[in-house]
Order: structure tokens, then C-alpha cells, then sequence
């Protein structure tokens, strides 16, 4: 039996659910509102880098010279080179440093194993700047200053934390029977883990690699205590570069080391997927 309303009573108004469908709510837009402003300076680089004139946003005259510059500049290719080189032995060392300890993480009981998973993240909970005064005064006393030993034990504690991460991940969908089958029909251990521990662990090894080469090649701190004026890796050739000149190949320098990151973090999500960083306990 339907309703008849009162006289002279309006009737309800439904909601325009029409309306509603084409307007975002507000989790959407402050969502829009942070990647607006994460991105924001991305964009302000790029467009400074291709402006003909000064370091001025947006570019008046549009150019790709100091693009080219970037790339042929002594100083950056130099820079680079040896950001290159000490970011790719730090994230070769601190993934094989990550492959034991992964394993006795994986080995432990949770309780234990969130303790040891947490206490290698340390470095991520300190400072980088004070961390790298303290390696310096360590270094001081040691071996009298600065040197490149010095230099790629500060970058390989600091980059440690993310192939234990990712590799940690990589165990705990592992199968400690498969290691005991392969030991039943009489293989060694070493040949047990290279044939069928190691492949599996491959995503979280390939993804700590890439992370803790992106680290080391952006690291800032810890290169300008501990890097010797003899080898200055890029970060500290932009900072020197800013303080006695001011034109718009440091904004293209910057831009090509973000297209390179970008293109690694790209190959990070096609090879393994980003999700290896996450895991479970």
C-alpha cells in the first residue's frame, strides 16, 4: 500500500545521483592535490633545464642545448662515472651482505625475526648527515681522513637496508622442503642453493640491486664528508657547480638523473614488480 503524503506536504528530494557520479569525492581530490605537488617540481626542473636563457620557470625560449651540455660537460661525465662506479660495488656488496642475512631472518621465529629485520634498518632511522660525521671522525682516527675505502663502507651500511628488504620478501614464500629434497637425493648444499634457493630469491636479489644502486647514485651526505677531492661523485659536482655558477645545465643534469631513475624504477616493476618491497613479516 503506497503512501500518500499529507496535504500541502513537499515530497522528498532524491538525491542526484548523476551529479554525484561526476563530482570526485574529497579523498579523490586531496589524492590529485599531493601529485600535483609531488610532481610539481619535476615539471619546474624539465622546463628550467630546456629555458635558453637563465634558471627562470616557465622557459621563454625553449632549447635543448644545455640538455646536450649535460652530457658532454668534463665535470658531470666524470661525476657520473664515478657515481656509477660506487653505486654499483656498494649495491653489489650490500646484496651479497643482504643474501645471509636474509636467509637467517627467514630461519628464525617471527618474533626474532622482526628484531633482526628491524635492527638492519637502522641506518634508515638516523640521520644520514650525523651518520656520515661520525664514519668521517671514524675514518680520521683510523686512517688520517677521506678515502675511497671509506667512502663505499658509508654507502654500503646506507643502501644495506633495502636489499634486505626486498630479498627478506623474496624468502618468505620459500620452501625449506625443496632444500631438504635436493639434500635426500644427494646434492651439496652449495649446489642445492645455487639450483634452487638462489632462482627463487632472484626478484628480491634483482630488486635490492636496483634499489640500493638508485640510493648510492643519489646519496649527498655521505659523499660530501667522505669523498676524497680526487674522486667527487655527481651530487657533490651539482652542489659545486651551484655555488660558483648559476645556469640551466645543473636543472638539466638534475633532469637526466631523474629520467635515469625513473627508466630503473620502471625496469624494477617490468623485471620483479614493486610489490617485492612490501613482504610479510
Amino acid at each position: 500500500m503506497t503512501s500518500v503524503p499529507a496535504s500541502g506536504a513537499r515530497p522528498a528530494r532524491r538525491p542526484n545521483r548523476g551529479l554525484r557520479r561526476y563530482l570526485p569525492s574529497a579523498l579523490t581530490v586531496a589524492a590529485y592535490v599531493i601529485l600535483i605537488i609531488a610532481v610539481a617540481p619535476l615539471i619546474i626542473v624539465f622546463g628550467t633545464a630546456l629555458n635558453a636563457e637563465t634558471m627562470a620557470f616557465p622557459p621563454r625560449i625553449w632549447t635543448l642545448d644545455w640538455m646536450v651540455a649535460a652530457i658532454t660537460d668534463e665535470r658531470f661525465v666524470v661525476g657520473a662515472l664515478n657515481s656509477a662506479v660506487v653505486a654499483g660495488v656498494a649495491a653489489a656488496l650490500s646484496t651479497g651482505f643482504a643474501l645471509p642475512i636474509a636467509l637467517l631472518v627467514n630461519r628464525l621465529p617471527v618474533r626474532y625475526a622482526r628484531i633482526v629485520s628491524l635492527a638492519f634498518l637502522g641506518p634508515l632511522l638516523v640521520p644520514s648527515i650525523i651518520f656520515a660525521l661520525a664514519l668521517y671522525q671514524v675514518m680520521v682516527f683510523t686512517v688520517g681522513s677521506a678515502n675511497p675505502l671509506a667512502l663505499m663502507i658509508g654507502h654500503v651500511i646506507i643502501t644495506l637496508p633495502f636489499p634486505v628488504r626486498t630479498v627478506t620478501a623474496a624468502t618468505e614464500d620459500l620452501d625449506p622442503a625443496l632444500h631438504d629434497a635436493a639434500a635426500s637425493v644427494g646434492a651439496r648444499p652449495l649446489y642445492a642453493f645455487w639450483r634452487i634457493t638462489f632462482p627463487l630469491l632472484k626478484p628480491g636479489i634483482v630488486a635490492g640491486f636496483l634499489f640500493a644502486f638508485l640510493v648510492s647514485w643519489n646519496d649527498f651526505n655521505i659523499s660530501i664528508f667522505l669523498s676524497p677531492y680526487s674522486y667527487q661523485l655527481l651530487p657533490i659536482k651539482i652542489y659545486e657547480y651551484l655555488l660558483y655558477d648559476y645556469k640551466p645545465v645543473v636543472a638539466a643534469v638534475a633532469a637526466w638523473s631523474v629520467i635515469g631513475t625513473g627508466a630503473l624504477i620502471m625496469l624494477i616493476d617490468r623485471l620483479v614488480g614493486l610489490n617485492v618491497f612490501i613482504g610479510k613479516r
